[in-house]
C-alpha cells in the first residue's frame, strides 16, 4: 500500500505542466518576426533574454504577482495550400494556456494594425480531371428555359 503512495508522489512531482499555444496567420515571416519581437518587448513589457532571428525564437521573462516566469515565442515559416504563412508557438512555464492564447490574440491585433489584414488564401486551381460543376449543363442534358426564350403570353384585356 505504501508503494502506491510513493508512485503517485513520484508521478506528481515529475509531471511538469507544459502549456503550448499556437496560431497560424498568413503573413510573411520576414515582416512578422520584427513585429513579434516588438510586441514581446514593447507592448507586453517582457524582458527579452535571448533571441535568434535565423532560428526564429525569442526567450523572455515576465513578472506576474512578484514571480518571474520564463517563456518563449517561436516564429515558424509554414506552407499551407501553396501559400507561405507564419506559425507562432508560445510557451510560458507554469502559466495557464489561456494566458498564452490571450497574448497570441494581442499579437495578432498588433500584426493587423502594423501589416494590415493577412493575405487571403489562394484560389484553388481546377484540375483537368475534375468533374464539371453542378451549374454547368452536361452535353446531353437539355438546356433549361431562360426568361428570354419564350415569354408568357400577354392578354389583350386588362
Amino acid at each position: 500500500m505504501r508503494w502506491i503512495f510513493v508512485a503517485i508522489f513520484i508521478v506528481a512531482v515529475s509531471a511538469v505542466a507544459e502549456a503550448r499555444s499556437e496560431k497560424t496567420l498568413a503573413y510573411p515571416r520576414d515582416e512578422a518576426w520584427p513585429a513579434a519581437v516588438r510586441f514581446i518587448r514593447l507592448d507586453a513589457h517582457f524582458k527579452v533574454i535571448e533571441k535568434d532571428p535565423d532560428a526564429g525564437y525569442v526567450v523572455f521573462e515576465l513578472v506576474d504577482d512578484k514571480k518571474t516566469f520564463r517563456g518563449s515565442l517561436e516564429v515558424i515559416d509554414v506552407v499551407q495550400d501553396d501559400q507561405h504563412q507564419v506559425r507562432f508557438v508560445m510557451t510560458i512555464e507554469d502559466r495557464p494556456s489561456w494566458f498564452e492564447v490571450e497574448l497570441l490574440a494581442k499579437l495578432e491585433r498588433k500584426l493587423r494594425a502594423e501589416l494590415g489584414s493577412p493575405a487571403p488564401p489562394p484560389t484553388p486551381k481546377k484540375k483537368p480531371d475534375e468533374p464539371a460543376k453542378k451549374d454547368e449543363p452536361k452535353k446531353d442534358e437539355p438546356k433549361p428555359p431562360s426568361v428570354t426564350d419564350d415569354p408568357p403570353p400577354v392578354s389583350p384585356n386588362p
